[in-house]
């Protein structure tokens, strides 16, 4: 009699959450002006499913190798030493989560959600159905389009609050919160997690409404999906986005081989970004506002070498707009190899221009150094100047 109540009961909110889906889904695809090619499940879920949701998307932006992905992290002193980079992911996962969309499934965290978080994670599957996500294999991109489809989702809450009348003024007040968020509150929360955590979480709603909500109020939303924003500096700067200024990309075989031939082998490589460059600045440098540095950013490429018996070699190869932004950063990479290596230390960590291309290492050996920065200057780069 017990287990046939306890069925009983879970039918009836299995009705219930069908039926609360429905309502939702046809108010859904009246603000979304798109239909559902099938419908969502919505059911009760548990923090555990959640952690491994928040671990998959770790490793798409990441990598699927986190540990290789944590030793580079760690060279440049963004993750303190002693914190394991999946641990830390999955320990704070659920933090003022509600809901979540994986799989085809809106997962309620709390069954008590109101109505605008259910939407709000609903968009993300409504949109998944009509747009297939581009192949991407490098961090600044991967979190560029998570902040395109994170940001469509703020948008649906924005048209909930507007009653449907989002406007300039809605944008200005959602770019002036956000610009708040960074300067002030984000150092507070910092705190508490390292900043590498708390910038990727909040960017992707908070620098993706702002990007979503313009390109929503020049009809452009759903054609942004056609062209994804390649890099977060396309997010932050949406002028540039509209003009496709495209990032530069550096070919670092050249410099591999240097490498390879003193024992080094990859085991990890992606592109950092203006989002990255400002993490870093703002993880070492936390009470000063380097902004004008990250905003430089033209392009990069950061690699990962191991070698038996010595720490991870980071070499990272990075592009800028103007010689003086280069300049500016090369002032900051100065600054960063105190914070990185001991000023005892037999090992070196490069930051040498030439024109508007920085090369910084961390962990590079001494009697390298010379070559390896040779090889770099090197390596061919495509992208928007070339």
């Amino acid at each position: 009699m017990v287990r046939f109540a306890a069925v009983l009961i879970l039918l009836l909110a299995a009705q219930d959450h069908d039926k609360r889906r429905d309502e939702l889904a046809a108010k859904l695809e009246s603000l979304r002006s798109l239909k559902f090619k099938s419908p969502l499940a919505l059911r009760e879920g548990t923090r555990k499913e959640y952690a491994a949701y928040v671990l998959e998307n770790a490793k798409r932006i990441y990598g699927a190798d986190l540990s290789s992905a944590e030793k580079g992290l760690k060279a440049l002193g963004l993750v303190p030493p002693k914190i394991r980079l999946e641990v830390a992911i999955t320990a704070q996962a659920g933090i003022g989560a509600k809901v979540f969309c994986t799989g085809g499934e809106v997962v309620l965290l709390d069954p008590k959600a109101g109505d605008e978080w259910i939407l709000n994670k609903m968009d993300l599957g409504l949109v998944d159905q009509h747009y297939a996500a581009p192949e991407i294999r490098n961090f600044d991109a991967q979190m560029a389009y998570a902040a395109l489809r994170m940001g469509d989702a703020e948008v649906v809450k924005h048209l909930i609050w507007t009653s449907g009348k989002i406007t300039e003024e809605t944008v200005r007040k959602v770019t002036d919160e956000t610009l708040a968020w960074e300067k002030v509150d984000s150092k507070l929360a910092s705190a508490v997690v390292p900043r590498l955590f708390v910038r990727t979480a909040d960017f992707t709603w908070r620098r993706g409404a702002v990007f979503a909500l313009g390109q929503h109020l020049r009809g452009g939303l759903d054609k942004a999906y056609a062209r994804p924003p390649e890099s977060t500096e396309q997010i932050l700067h949406p002028e540039k986005y509209a003009a496709e200024e495209r990032p530069v990309v550096f070919t670092i075989k050249k410099a591999a081989e240097a490498l390879g031939e003193r024992g080094y082998r990859q085991i990890y490589g992606t592109t950092f970004g203006e989002l990255g460059v400002a993490m870093l600045l703002e993880t070492h440098f936390p009470q000063e506002n380097l902004t004008s540095v990250s905003e430089g950013w033209g392009g990069d490429t950061l690699a990962v070498f191991e070698k038996e018996g010595a720490p991870p070699l980071v070499l990272w190869l990075t592009e800028w707009d103007t010689e003086e932004d280069a300049i500016e950063f090369q002032a900051q990479a100065f600054r960063l190899i105190k914070r990185l290596l001991p000023p005892d230390s037999e090992l070196a960590a490069p930051a040498v221009r030439k024109n508007t291309t920085v090369v910084f290492g961390v962990n590079v050996p001494k009697d390298l150094h010379d070559g390896l920065v040779e090889a770099a200057f090197t390596c061919p780069k495509t992208g928007r100047k070339y």
